[in-house]
């Protein structure tokens, strides 16, 4: 099942590739979406593709890069709408 969700991610998470990183996990499981960093030092992201693909990103994600240190990840579903391009960071 297809679907959509929005990511905020919370921690130590700017400064140390975690973009990069997450652009390089979701291109591998084949997820469409976008990053972007946060003026409130968060990450926010879009992201679009098969619910375990979601899902199994996320927990990659929970991990992160090394320097990483992610303290929280809020997630909110949203409706599948096939228009996200590429995953890819936004700045």
């Amino acid at each position: 099942m297809k679907e959509m969700r929005v990511l905020r991610i919370h921690g130590k998470v700017q400064g140390v590739g975690y973009r990069f990183f997450a652009t390089r996990v979701a291109r591998r499981i084949g997820l469409k979406g976008w990053i972007v960093n946060m003026r409130d030092g968060t990450v926010e992201a879009a992201v679009e593709g098969e619910k375990a693909g979601i899902d199994e990103w996320i927990e990659e994600l929970k991990e992160g890069p090394r320097y990483a240190e992610v303290t929280k990840i809020d997630q909110e579903t949203k409706d599948f709408t096939g228009r996200l391009p590429d995953f890819d960071v936004k700045f």
